[in-house]
């Protein structure tokens, strides 16, 4: 075993409050594996050249610059005298997002020099670069990991690695047209979403025979063997999930294929499932009625509408009560318990409230909200695509897509800036910068949606980790509060970014004119009541910060309705993995696992103790599996107030959890105003995080 993993695993042999042996593996692992495998160069010019010679960095980003500005924004780096926290930072960072030699013997980057090179790549100006360092180096925020991974590389993979595709529609040229895109997506690193609601069920009819389509799960498990196949080089493994409505004749059939107990051949193995779950079914589950599924063939035959067009609580009744439809009637409290067996055996699906999604939905006139990704928290309109066989491609009709541009803010790091707004412009401008710079040409829908809509994530982490070093209890009405004054904050300065793009720029984003953002709808908590602290306590985490209050909204309500917005979305709160443990930070806003967290990778047990964690924080540090998750919902809840995409949500629940209990969670959620819930984790289950959103 090496040194340093040895001194890292003797964390747990002490106390929990006593980090030394962390330090120590840090120290060794930095000084006897880090240091003398790093290449080094007589000076910067010359490290550039011999990267660009390699192969390694793009010269096109370092053409923009005169040398000068370059060697600025490697000084500004060095100058801020970086040091990591703890052992998994750095061994996360030296694993995983420092460039390596082919062997993978030696380093060719510094952690100053990946993100000096990002901050040039993701710049306009020099001025820019300078700012954008900084705040990386610092970790204010931090860019989603293909951002950091992929900026200024030469022959590399995408900056963006996390997709919706709403193209599955209902005609073979559609479905393997969605499966090429799938493969194209995923050869580069991405996770897809897959709206497959359209598709007709098992037993339908095709070319007027009757009972003959093989349904959902078709497509499903070619959906499934497509990822297995084009992963990323082999270097990893290719990730996607389908979601489906729980209206759809086929739900239940696809809902058994994440059960343990499936058969091999039915089973999904890669593929994640999610569940669209409308109003209507949660009004039948919580008063034990029966709902009808639907066939969406019979419909579109009657119709002549797709599946997901179809508002299902606006239209439930008069569509159940047609004869000419084809239906089957089930509990809707019996599909809801399978839901809870499933989670708990497999902790999917995830589930979409579609009606708390488009009741807050600010491009209602763009359209509805779907579908959304692997971690669900990306929550934006779609339009579906039809493709044509080869020779009628000018029949296409391009719908939109999407593509998830991330990146998070480090709540403790952000705050000790001492000016929010200052670093929240900078995200911004990073992101709006990686839209730009994003193509996707072999998916169309994609690289239209990009162009036209230019959505982009802003999320945080670090929630927990902030909260207990200031001695408060995660779910506490203090913690409440600070959680509604810091995301109303957050939004604040992101309109107020995306709008300055628009004013200095010109581009609007293509829907803002007739949205909730033009009439000033989608601000109106903001003009009515002010985003404040009101406890001392919680006064104190902001000392030093401007916080906007009415007036100020009132007045970037007007500049926006007269400048327009640069991004159809700003917000999205993902399920951060290893990039956490490099910005030192909890994941996310949810609770922590353990105070000392162990992980297994590449053969080698690594320990985590949390940021802070001492005699005085372990207290704060509760964990997710002793707590009540109505105080997890009520922090996500609180959140979603200010957050116009979704958030990633994991409910955390001991192994004796009974499927009664996830239903009344699942209520609570609805109830809450929570638009998804991604996993559910029971204590002795193991759940692989998703890979392709964290950031």
């Amino acid at each position: 075993m090496d040194p340093w993993i040895e001194l890292n695993n003797r964390v747990l042999s002490g106390t929990a409050a006593d980090t030394s042996h962390d330090q120590a593996a840090l120290t060794a692992y930095l000084e006897q594996k880090v240091g003398p495998n790093t290449l080094t160069f007589p000076s910067l010019a010359a490290k550039i050249e011999a990267l660009i010679a390699r192969g390694v960095w793009d010269p096109e980003v370092f053409a923009r610059y005169t040398p000068a500005e370059v060697e600025a924004v490697f000084t500004r780096a060095e100058s801020l005298n970086f040091r990591f926290r703890s052992f998994m930072g750095a061994y996360k960072f030296y694993s995983e997002y420092a460039t390596m030699t082919p062997d993978r013997k030696a380093w060719l980057e510094r952690y100053e020099d990946r993100l000096s090179v990002t901050a040039l790549a993701r710049s306009e100006t020099a001025q820019d670069a300078l700012e954008l360092v900084e705040h990386l180096v610092r970790q204010t925020f931090t860019p989603a990991t293909p951002t950091l991974m992929n900026s200024g590389k030469a022959n590399t993979g995408r900056l963006v690695s996390c997709f919706l595709l709403q193209d599955c529609t209902d005609n073979l040229d559609s479905i393997t047209k969605t499966l090429s895109f799938v493969a194209e997506l995923s050869k580069g690193g991405g996770g897809i979403g897959v709206e497959v609601s359209n598709l007709r069920a098992r037993g339908e009819s095709l070319r007027g025979i009757q009972n003959v389509t093989k349904g959902v799960m078709g497509v499903a498990k070619m959906l499934d063997n497509m990822l297995r196949y084009a992963d990323q080089a082999g270097q990893r493994p290719g990730a996607g999930a389908i979601y489906l409505s729980v209206m759809h004749a086929d739900f239940l059939d696809t809902l058994s294929a994440k059960k343990i107990a499936t058969d091999e051949d039915a089973r999904l193995k890669t593929l994640s499932v999610g569940a669209t779950v409308p109003d209507i079914f949660m009004e039948k589950a919580r008063a034990g009625e029966d709902i009808y599924q639907f066939y969406p063939h019979s419909l579109y035959q009657e119709t002549g509408r797709e599946f997901t067009s179809i508002d299902w609580t606006r239209e439930y009744e008069a569509l159940a009560a047609n004869p000419a439809i084809r239906k089957k009637r089930v509990s809707a409290r019996r599909i809801l318990e399978e839901i809870a067996i499933t989670q708990g055996e497999s902790g999917y699906p995830y589930l979409l409230f579609e009606g708390n999604a488009n009741r807050v939905n600010p491009i209602s006139n763009v359209g509805s909200i779907k579908m959304s990704n692997l971690c669900s928290e990306i929550l934006q309109p779609t339009l579906p695509s039809t493709f044509h066989a080869y020779g009628q491609e000018h029949r296409d009709e391009v719908g939109l897509d999407v593509s998830c541009n991330l990146a998070s803010l480090v709540i403790e790091q952000s705050l000790g800036s001492g000016d929010l707004g200052r670093v929240v412009r900078a995200a911004v401008k990073l992101l709006d910068n990686v839209a730009r710079s994003t193509s996707i040409h072999e998916v169309p829908a994609v690289k239209r949606a990009n162009e036209e809509m230019r959505s982009i994530g802003l999320g945080a982490m670090g929630l927990h980790s902030f909260l207990a070093k200031n001695e408060l209890i995660y779910g506490s009405p203090e913690a409440l509060e600070f959680v509604d004054v810091y995301f109303a904050a957050v939004h604040y300065h992101a309109r107020r970014a995306s709008m300055e793009l628009a004013r200095d720029t010109g581009f609007v984003f293509r829907g803002f004119e007739g949205s909730r953002y033009q009439s000033g709808e989608h601000f109106a908590q903001y003009l009515t009541q002010d985003f404040l602290p009101r406890t001392p306590e919680v006064s104190a985490l902001f000392e030093g910060h401007h916080l906007p209050t009415r007036e100020d909204w009132q007045a970037l309500v007007a500049e926006i309705q007269m400048h327009g917005l640069a991004h159809s979305f700003v917000m999205a709160i993902a399920p951060t993995g290893s990039i956490s443990y490099v910005s030192h930070a909890s994941a996310s806003i949810m609770p922590i696992t353990e105070r000392v967290e162990t992980r297994t990778s590449n053969k080698a047990r690594t320990v985590y103790p949390m940021p802070h964690l001492d005699e005085r924080t372990e207290w704060f540090y509760e964990e997710a599996y002793d707590m009540d998750q109505r105080r997890v919902l009520d922090t996500v809840a609180t959140a979603q107030k200010h957050v116009d995409q979704g958030i990633s949500c994991t409910l955390f629940v001991p192994s004796n959890a009974t499927t009664r209990t996830l239903q009344r969670y699942y209520l609570y959620a609805y109830a809450r105003g929570l638009k998804t819930l991604y996993y559910t984790r029971l204590k002795k289950v193991s759940i692989e995080d998703c890979l392709n959103c964290a950031v």
